[in-house]
C-alpha cells in the first residue's frame, strides 16, 4: 500500500498519558497544528485545566489509568471519531533481572508499557480501521533496542512495545493507518529525572513526532542522542547491545 501521511490539520487524536512530559507536548503540538480535537487522556484531569482553558473544546480530557480495564471502556466510549492515537502513557520502574524487585517491577513496567498500549489499541480499534488514513504512534524508548542494566525490567517492557508496533503494522499492512514506533532517549521529564544522562526536552521531541506523522514515518529517532542510536542501531545492533550493556546502576 502507499505511505500513509497525515497532516494533524482538522484532525481528531486521543492522546494516553497527556498531562505531563512528552504526552503533554504532543497534545500542546498536535493543537498548535491545527487539530480539529484532542482527547486528552490522565488519571488525574484537573492537571489538565490549564491546556483546557487556552484551548477550549478542541481539547477534551479524559479519565484514563491504562491499567484499568473499565478506565479505558468508559474513557474510549467518549470517541466518536478518531484520526491519529498516540499510546504514551508509560512507566519507569527502577529493577535488574536479578533485583529483589525484578518480578515487582517487571510486573509494572509491562501493565502500563505494554499491556497499557495493547487494551487502548484495541479499544478503539473499530474506529481506527477505517477507509480513511489513520495513524497509531507507539512510545517506545532507545531502551528498547538494547536492554540497560540500570533499567533492565523497563527495557524488557519497552522491547515488547518495539515487537508490538512492528506486529501492528503487520495486521494493519492492507488498512490505510501509518503505524508508527518512537524510539526517545533520556528527555527532560519527571520520569527521567533520576537518570544520569543530558536530556533533550519534550517540546522538541513532539515536533519531532508530529513532522514523522506529516513524513509517514514508520520510525522515529525524535531527539539527538536517540538519532545516533538509530542509526547505529541500523548498522550494527550487537554494538548497541554491548554499549548500553555498560550502563549500570550507581
Amino acid at each position: 500500500m502507499a505511505n500513509v501521511k497525515i497532516n494533524p490539520e482538522g484532525k481528531v487524536a486521543f492522546v494516553s498519558g497527556s498531562n505531563r512530559g512528552i504526552g503533554k507536548a504532543i497534545v500542546i503540538e498536535l493543537l498548535e497544528r491545527g487539530a480539529k480535537k484532542v482527547y486528552a487522556g490522565a488519571r488525574n484531569t484537573a492537571s489538565l485545566e490549564e491546556l483546557q482553558n487556552k484551548y477550549g473544546e478542541r481539547l477534551e480530557p479524559v479519565t484514563l489509568d491504562v491499567t484499568d480495564d473499565q478506565s479505558i471502556q468508559a474513557a474510549t466510549a467518549k470517541v466518536e471519531n478518531l484520526d491519529i492515537l498516540v499510546n504514551n502513557a508509560g512507566i519507569f520502574a527502577a529493577g535488574g533481572i536479578f533485583s529483589e524487585n525484578a518480578n515487582s517491577s517487571l510486573q509494572t513496567n509491562l501493565d502500563v508499557n505494554l499491556w497499557g498500549v495493547i487494551k487502548l489499541s484495541n479499544a478503539v480499534a473499530d474506529k481506527i480501521k477505517q477507509p480513511k488514513e489513520t495513524a497509531i504512534i507507539n512510545i517506545s524508548s532507545v531502551a528498547g533496542l538494547g536492554n540497560m542494566p540500570m533499567a533492565a525490567t523497563y527495557s524488557v517492557s519497552k522491547a515488547a512495545v518495539h515487537s508490538l508496533t512492528q506486529g501492528m503494522r503487520a495486521e494493519l499492512v492492507n488498512d490505510n493507518t501509518l503505524v508508527m514506533g518512537v524510539y526517545p532517549g533520556p528527555i527532560d521529564t519527571d520520569m527521567a529525572r533520576d537518570i544520569p544522562m543530558q536530556k533533550d526536552s519534550p517540546e522538541n521531541v513532539a515536533k519531532n513526532i508530529v513532522q514523522g506523522l506529516e513524513n509517514g514515518s514508520d520510525d522515529v529517532f525524535p531527539d539527538v542522542m536517540s538519532k545516533d542510536i538509530g542509526a547505529a542501531y541500523a548498522s550494527n545492533p550487537k554494538g548497541i547491545e554491548q554499549q548500553f550493556g555498560t550502563f549500570v546502576a550507581q
